[in-house]
């Protein structure tokens, strides 16, 4: 009796034992880690999916709604009564849990358990209204470590029950009833404070602000002193006006520093998907291994993961570390390894993985809510860190019911129990993306303020401390010239192109394409082979042609950037209907917008053009051309590995799809905005610098410039003031300039195989999964579709690259070129309709995609090289726009189940004979050009003799004096059809080169 005397004259250790006691019973719950078995088992008998998207988001919502009631009435009914009101709540769920069957009881158990959380603030915060201030962090470790202790308990203690005893979940849940029992009992015993923080009795601010700048006294509203009519009348509309003009005050300070809100901004974002996955783990553990077929052991990783967050959290008071320079990296590196562990939790099969993967998770967000909570209360008065901790949890909370509504609730999405963890598992990237950028920032803008403080305080070190300057020093120089290197690369040509070719990469990952005739015709959309060929896919190609020219001109008037940020938006509502969408007219709402993603990749390629300058043109073109085709290949191998092993369903494939293209979007977003176009916003310099160059008859307007040897490119133009042209003085540009691109008769013979056989390599590509799925159904056999798209895409790629290599006139021999390469491509398709083996099939295709890409290659390079960039666009788009002219009639005639409607082998027929006729066509013409040039070759030598009255100075030279007209033809004429050239004296060339 002596020691309990003792111990309740203590002043602070009487109420800080009880309410320990009261912590520790309140949170041993030995059913908690059990209660979705328990309600989709035999006792509640309530759906899986009921639980997932009608059940638990109940208690979000609930939650968002009582919290700032509840946290004010905290405050204005002094604690005690809402402590006791939690305890009586918890009391009352578990006789729900017990005793009430029925989905009606069930609603009602998640609004109780909605005040109950709502009521934590209540524990928080009464400790300090009981006791001196110099006793704050001793009673908040014993609080903290009692509700840990609890937990931890009352987990192991269920699992111990479940696994050893054998017992069932209905008498855990009643063993659990009466320990809670015991902690509403405790509560009753409590003394009830005579003073609150913002409703009544003296504030006592401890703020380092508060202490260095002014008293407390010199503020009514912050220092009120006891009086009797304060203490009797404390719910008067004096002391409620009173508490609301701390509360505003306590705002302000607390959100009045930069670095805190960064810290706040964290604990929001990051509770909010905390709490998330805390909610429905128990759910994703049910799904991974069903407990009504297997042991369970959620108590035992609910004991664990307490435990390891328990020590984490306690080691980061052991930690020499300046939180202000690295808490931000800190936070952002630790998010990065939770967003590991969820995404291991969501795509893991393994139910011990699934647990390793929540363990790492709790722990990691332990530590990380410690240090915010430190980093946040070490520079707040109690009263402010209260108000934070309140708007913080509510922001969270506000996040969490927005989550909810979209992801799980069954008026919304009402995603599985999958799909759920790879959003939250994205959100929490998304959180360490964002916190890694700052937290470097911070980190490298520390260290080079310090740099310059020591250069300006230098002194003379002892030895040992020089040794250790120097070292330090260096560091500092290190970071400083990687901050300057980073400034430089943001403000050259490398910040853009990275960031493009990360785009590019990123939105290009498509694991699911090369098998998405087997996705459409499969259990997950039911289509047939016919409704897929017929119906589906010609849309895409409608679509493409209609908004092609327009989409071409928006680029250009918005700029490039709006555009590639529209073309992901539309690539995740493409991946969403594939997913979630079912029937013939959701896919072929699914190719409309594929359509317009395709109509808008001309801003992908024309958007670095007007953010670098003209010397880097060739390699950042070559970079973002690369990591396209790699994004290409990557997808088709991640695709084929998951399939072949059965890593992933389609769906969430398509998942996976999701979150890359995601962060394409994201990467998007960061893009800087160009200043300039190419049409519709262009430089006054360079437009002037042009003008010189324009013939009085032309249509006004900036012009191309003349190169020096009379061919038309570009030339640098000096970044000035940017003129935008209205639209029909673009059109009229653009017609003028149409009209002279294809007056040469050399640009116009290769753009008309470029239109000819984009067109059916288009429909090939299309189709061919088509024709896969004909030879060999995927249902007898495992599909490599990917590994052949894979290869096909390297195999084109080498092609491509190779052809910069070769030492060929294409002037003179491209056109041959074209007919017997699109001849060795008919053959591949002939090849790849008639056979019956599936491998045979995969070469053909790889054979003619290769010979396609390195075709193409050719074509682009000679066209590119007589024309401007603005010229090089045009040509692109009118060349694309004819080839999906020809498409769009070739696939309403042959394709489409309103024309022809053919099935898959008549329509690969109809291709091959298709690129017959162009390589008989090229064939023709490029036979008749070499023949022409030889003739007249011929003929020249002929008419002009060799001379031996001439020294080989004159001979050589076509402004000889003593020459006549006839014999001062030039080679060197440019404007001039291979066919109208004379016979050109080469001498860079070997003889056997030029028979």
């Amino acid at each position: 009796m002596g020691c309990w005397a003792a111990v309740k004259a203590s002043g602070w250790a009487f109420p800080t034992s009880l309410l320990s006691l009261y912590g520790f019973f309140a949170n041993c719950r030995p059913a908690e880690p059990f209660l979705t078995p328990y309600l989709i088992g035999p006792y509640k008998n309530i759906s899986e999916e009921v639980v997932t998207n009608y059940l638990f988001p109940i208690w979000t919502y609930s939650y968002l709604v009582i919290l700032f009631p509840v946290f004010l009435l905290t405050d204005f009914l002094r604690y005690k009564p809402v402590i006791i009101l939690q305890g009586l709540f918890l009391v009352t769920n578990y006789i729900l849990l017990c005793f009430c069957p029925g989905l009606v009881a069930m609603t009602i158990l998640q609004v109780n358990y909605a005040v109950v959380t709502a009521s934590e603030v209540a524990y928080f915060s009464y400790i300090y209204s009981v006791i001196p201030v110099e006793r704050y962090q001793l009673a908040t470790g014993y609080l903290r470590s009692a509700m840990l202790v609890g937990y931890t308990f009352g987990a192991t203690l269920g699992q111990v029950l479940v696994s050893l005893a054998g017992m069932s979940y209905f008498y855990i849940n009643a063993i659990t009833l009466g320990i809670l029992s015991i902690a509403f009992l405790i509560s009753l015993w409590l003394p009830a404070p005579q003073r609150s923080m913002f409703f009544q009795g003296q504030r006592t601010d401890t703020s380092p602000k508060v202490q260095e700048g002014r008293a407390v006294h010199d503020d009514p509203d912050l220092a009120l002193k006891g009086t009797g009519e304060e203490d009797t009348k404390w719910c008067s509309r004096r002391n409620i006006g009173r508490a609301g003009r701390i509360l505003w005050k306590s705002f302000r300070e607390a959100y009045s520093s930069k670095h805190l809100i960064y810290w706040s901004l964290w604990w929001a974002l990051a509770t909010a998907g905390y709490g998330q996955v805390f909610n429905y783990i128990q759910l994703m553990w049910d799904h991974v291994e069903p407990s009504s077929t297997s042991s369970v052991y959620n108590g035992g990783v609910e004991a664990v993961c307490t435990f390891v967050g328990a020590l984490a959290a306690f080691s980061v008071g052991h930690l020499k570390l300046s939180w202000d320079v690295w808490g931000e990296l800190s936070l952002g590196l630790f998010s990065a390894v939770g967003t590991g562990a969820v995404f291991l939790m969501g795509l893991s099969t393994n139910i011990w993985l699934c647990y390793a993967g929540y363990i790492t998770f709790k722990a990691s967000y332990l530590l990380l809510i410690t240090i915010t909570t430190f980093q946040i209360a070490s520079n707040l008065s109690m009263e402010c860190y209260a108000l934070t901790f309140g708007v913080n949890t509510f922001a969270a909370l506000s996040l969490q019911t927005i989550i909810t509504g979209v992801v799980v609730d069954e008026t919304a999405l009402g995603l599985d129990i999958v799909t759920q963890f790879v959003v939250y598992g994205s959100y929490y990237a998304a959180i360490s993306v964002i916190f890694l950028i700052r937290g470097t920032y911070t980190a490298c803008t520390h260290y080079s303020a310090e740099n310059r403080e020591s250069q300006q305080h230098k002194r003379e070190p002892s030895v040992v401390k020089g040794v250790v300057f120097e070292f330090r020093g260096l560091a500092i120089h290190v970071v400083t010239v990687a901050m300057e290197a980073l400034k430089r690369w943001r403000a050259g040509w490398g910040y853009p192109t990275t960031l493009l070719c990360v785009y590019g990469f990123t939105s290009t990952v498509k694991p699911l394409e090369p098998f998405l005739i087997l996705y459409l015709t499969g259990p997950d959309k039911n289509l047939t082979i016919e409704q897929v060929t017929n119906d589906i896919f010609p849309v895409w190609t409608y679509s493409y042609l209609a908004t092609l020219v327009p989409v071409f001109l928006l680029t250009d008037w918005l700029r490039y950037k709006p555009v590639i940020v529209f073309q992901c938006v539309n690539l995740l509502v493409t991946t969403a209907l594939l997913l979630w969408a079912q029937g013939v007219a959701a896919m072929q709402a699914m190719q409309f917008f594929y359509g317009l993603v395709t109509a808008s990749e001309v801003a992908y390629f024309s958007y670095i053009y007007s953010v670098v300058d003209l010397e880097q043109y060739r390699q950042a073109t070559s970079y973002c051309r690369s990591v396209q085709l790699m994004g290409y290949t990557v997808g088709s191998v991640l695709g084929q590995l998951l399939v072949s092993f059965s890593l992933m369903s389609f769906c969430n494939v398509l998942v996976l799809t999701m979150v890359i293209t995601s962060t394409a979007l994201i990467t998007s977003c960061f893009l800087p905005l160009p200043q300039r176009s190419i049409f519709f916003h262009r430089s006054l310099q360079g437009e002037s610098v042009n003008q010189r160059e324009v013939a009085p008859a032309e249509t006004p307007g900036p012009k191309i410039q003349q190169s020096p040897s009379g061919a038309e490119g570009l030339q640098p133009q000096a970044e000035g003031p940017v003129q935008t042209w209205g639209g029909r003085q673009v059109l009229l540009q653009l017609g003028a300039d149409l009209v002279q691109c294809y007056s040469t008769k050399q640009l116009l013979y290769w753009s008309v195989w470029w239109s000819l056989a984009t067109c059916g390599f288009n429909q090939t590509v299309n189709y061919v999964q088509v024709l896969w799925e004909h030879i060999q159904p995927s249902q007898n056999a495992t599909a490599y579709n990917g590994g052949a798209e894979a290869v096909s895409n390297l195999f084109g790629a080498a092609t491509a690259y190779g052809i910069g290599f070769t030492r060929v006139d294409w002037a003179e021999w491209g056109e041959l070129a074209l007919g017997g390469f699109s001849a060795l491509g008919a053959s591949a398709l002939f090849l790849m309709t008639f056979t019956r083996s599936v491998w045979v099939c995969y070469a053909g295709y790889i054979v003619f995609k290769g010979l396609y890409m390195l075709l193409i290659t050719i074509t682009m390079f000679q066209i590119a090289a007589d024309l401007s960039m603005e010229r090089y666009a045009l040509v692109f788009g009118a060349n694309n726009f004819v080839a999906l002219v020809l498409q769009t009639i070739l696939t309403s005639i042959v394709v489409d189940s309103r024309g022809l409607g053919l099935d898959i082998i008549l329509q690969f027929i109809i291709y091959a004979s298709y690129f017959s006729a162009i390589a008989a066509l090229f064939f023709g013409r490029g036979l008749f050009t070499i023949l022409k040039v030889r003739k007249r070759c011929k003929n020249e030598k002929t008419l002009c003799p060799e001379r031996t009255d001439i020294s080989p100075e004159q001979r050589s030279s076509p402004e000889g004096t003593d020459l006549s007209p006839e014999q001062r033809l030039s080679p060197e004429r440019t404007d001039l059809s291979p066919e109208q050239r004379p016979c050109p004296e080469k001498t860079d060339i070997s003889p056997e080169q030029r028979l």
